[in-house]
């Protein structure tokens, strides 16, 4: 009877033993340093912002004063480092985690997955390329730049009609004179007059008496 109870305890036991061996051995710890820029950059210089993440988020790790970052209990597998900092631009690194044969390879843009060239060695030490720019330096101010403003070239085409025009007109004789002052007489918009709003307004008022007045026909008979 004592065997029928013993045997499942047995083997939940013999289950629970057999899923911790295998999470142990199926999970690995992943670390790493981050460094600043320049020759005597030191890791404190580092913003508290600076994260490291594995496959987009998936794992995420924040960095020590010292500049260290660590994964614990990662599962096997490949996975992509990037480094999220607001000061320095990082490499990217793919890791693949295979027990004890931990592989870390630098990505680039275009880079074939399954390419394993630039490997880097453990414990990781991640070094900035350049530091991170999120806008466009203003321009300094450049004579060049005022012939391609269109309002600049407006401007200066006036200003130089103003000082040919006169020159053109007192060299021009009385005829020319003439159909220039008939072009420009052409050219003027015709005048409209507005109407007189108040004097419609009155004759709406009225009912147009004055104007549609009739006389008034009487009938009758004529005394005799």
């Amino acid at each position: 009877m004592k065997s029928i109870f013993l045997r499942p305890i047995a083997a939940l036991t013999v289950a629970v033993v057999a899923l911790l061996s295998l999470s142990s051995v199926s999970a690995a710890d992943l670390s790493g340093y981050l460094v600043g820029f320049g020759e005597n950059a030191h890791p404190r210089e580092l913003s508290p912002q600076t994260r490291v993440l594995l496959s987009g988020g998936q794992y995420s790790s924040m960095i020590n004063k010292d500049g260290k970052f660590i994964f614990t209990n990662v599962p096997e597998g490949t996975y992509l480092l990037e480094v999220q900092s607001p000061q320095y631009n990082y490499p990217t690194v793919k890791v693949t985690l295979a027990g004890k044969e931990t592989k870390a390879n630098l990505v680039s843009l275009g880079f074939d997955w399954s390419n394993n060239d630039n490997p880097l060695q453990f414990p990781l030490t991640l070094v900035p390329r350049a530091p991170t720019t999120f806008f466009i330096p203003r321009e300094g101010f450049k004579i060049s730049s005022l012939f391609a403003n269109p309002m600049m070239l407006m401007m200066g085409a006036s200003v130089l009609m103003l000082f040919v025009m006169p020159k053109l007109m007192a060299n021009m004789d009385a005829e020319q004179m003439e159909e220039m002052q008939g072009m420009q007489d052409d050219m003027q918009m015709p005048s409209f007059e507005m109407p007189d709003i108040s004097a419609t307004l009155a004759k709406f008022s009225t009912g147009g008496a004055s104007s549609s007045s009739s006389p008034q026909v009487t009938s009758g008979k004529k005394r005799q």
